[in-house]
């Protein structure tokens, strides 16, 4: 399997590359919790109902700690941090916390390595994939 790739448009119109064509991934399914569970409960000895303990244990206190204001690093995986969404203001005096933040947001960073020579960041987990062409999108209609 690789991951599947369709060219889009880009729909910016202010934008340098507005217009231009760009690579999209296409998602080739969803996979759940018990599906990930199941499958690791046949590649090593924990069970299936050890595993999903397991991810609602970590997603439970990854929450918790990002709550408290801290980053939680899983090493391999990534980074997890809060950010918020404000309206500006003029003055820092005039910012009120209750009326001018607008949104907390969870952000993930995956983790990567730098590359020596070329000095850029390789991400981990996307580390060997390949890229293939999605199958092409066919209208019903245009089979009679």
């Amino acid at each position: 399997m690789a991951v599947e790739i369709r060219l889009e448009q880009s729909k910016f119109k202010d934008k340098k590359g507005a217009g231009k064509w760009y690579a999209r991934t296409v998602s080739t399914g969803v996979v759940t919790t018990e599906e990930l569970a199941d499958s690791i409960q046949e590649n090593t000895s924990f069970s299936r109902g050890d595993v999903r303990g397991l991810v609602i244990a970590l997603v439970d206190e990854i929450s918790y700690r990002l709550r408290e204001g801290e980053t939680v690093a899983l090493e391999g995986l990534g980074r997890f941090h809060l950010t918020v969404e404000s309206e500006p203001v003029d003055n820092p005096e005039d910012f009120d916390i209750k009326t001018h933040v607008k949104n907390v947001k969870c952000r993930f960073v995956p983790t990567s390595t730098r590359n020596a020579r070329t000095g850029k960041k390789n991400q981990n987990l996307a580390y060997g994939a390949r890229v293939e062409w999605a199958e092409p999108e066919y209208d019903d209609e245009d089979d009679d």
